[in-house]
């Protein structure tokens, strides 16, 4: 095997903590801008959050302008 595929191979393994936070964070923005409907704030406000869906209202714009469908 050579060195580019061993490279390949261990590139998540050899990726320092902090960014796998950057990682994470980043997935969760893309969730929040894009998919959220209630969920997210449903663990606080219960059944009120799908109703009010705040969070989709907040990044409404963003949705459109990224190219996100949302309704």
């Amino acid at each position: 095997m050579n060195t580019a595929v061993k490279a390949i191979e261990n590139v998540g393994v050899l990726l320092p903590v902090k960014y796998w936070g950057i990682f994470g964070l980043a997935l969760m923005g893309l969730f929040l801008i894009g998919i959220d409907q209630g969920q997210t704030l449903s663990l606080l406000m219960g059944k009120v959050a799908y109703q009010q869906m705040f969070l989709h209202e907040l990044f409404h714009d963003i949705r459109h302008a990224a190219g996100f469908a949302c309704h």
